[in-house]
């Protein structure tokens, strides 16, 4: 009898009361249940970032992904002035835009010659395409819409319509942030008469619910050439409505004009 008291002091001893709830777990509207067909930007954090959607078209975390893909942040296309995937590829590995020298015959340089509004990006030799929120981009690729950059090296069959054999480099939109409001102007001038303004602004019209974000821009800007020219306006806007916590709506659009002269090759 005293030995069987005693087992059952013991066992009764070892059995801990469950832990109360902490406050993020009570308090349910605390609770944010991210969505794993889009990746958050605000989590990257200066030029780190910790998911993709390249890998598998869902929310991977990079170390998880079985793919080579690298992600330029928001930050780091800031630091080095990046304006458009021309520039962004002298950072990436392997990738180039194509001047028809991995060609036999007597085309012209496709870069000069207006031969597509995208250019034409070369992956460790091979031709990649050009994606935006990954869908199929039409649209010149420029950063001031953008929230970062994915480079998706080599074929990704998950990726089928839109990748290609030598890869993809997508561009994902800047949306609506329903959680904070932010301001920013952007002024930058350069060589061959350069000037060049960016607006960039978010409302959070109702908390956590509604907002609207509105990006802007204008350029002016010269050639090494003459009478070359880049100029551009452009005005990028997104809506986000998240009717329930399990539920967001986003919708997106883009008006400008970009007028660019085109001196052919002769």
């Amino acid at each position: 009898g005293f030995l069987a008291s005693v087992l059952a002091a013991s066992l009764a001893a070892q059995t801990a009361p469950p832990a109360p709830p902490t406050g993020a777990a009570s308090a349910g509207g605390d609770l944010v249940e991210l969505s794993p067909f889009t990746v958050n930007t605000s989590r990257d954090v200066g030029y780190q970032a910790e998911n993709t959607l390249a890998g598998s078209r869902l929310n991977t975390s990079l170390r998880d992904t079985a793919s080579s893909v690298s992600v330029f942040t928001r930050e780091f296309i800031d630091d080095l002035a990046i304006t458009d995937v021309r520039e962004l590829v002298q950072y990436s590995m392997n990738a180039e835009i194509s001047t028809n020298e991995n060609q036999a015959g007597t085309g012209q340089n496709p870069v000069v010659n207006a031969q597509s509004l995208t250019p034409v990006v070369l992956i460790r030799g091979a031709t990649a395409s050009v994606g935006m929120d990954y869908f199929t981009s039409i649209t010149p690729s420029d950063a001031y819409r953008v929230g970062r950059y994915e480079d998706n090296r080599g074929p990704n069959s998950i990726l089928f319509g839109l990748g290609a054999p030598g890869g993809l480099i997508n561009e994902s939109s800047k949306i609506a942030n329903t959680a904070r409001e932010s301001a920013l102007v952007r002024y930058g001038a350069g060589s061959f008469d350069r000037h060049r303004l960016e607006l960039d602004a978010n409302w959070v019209l109702r908390k956590d619910r509604v907002a609207m974000s509105v990006a802007g821009l204008h350029q002016e800007n010269g050639g090494w050439r003459a009478f070359d020219y880049q100029d551009k306006k452009r005005v990028f806007s997104s809506v986000t409505v998240r009717p329930m916590r399990s539920l967001t709506v986003t919708a997106m659009g883009e008006v400008g004009r970009d007028l660019t002269a085109v001196i052919r090759n002769t």
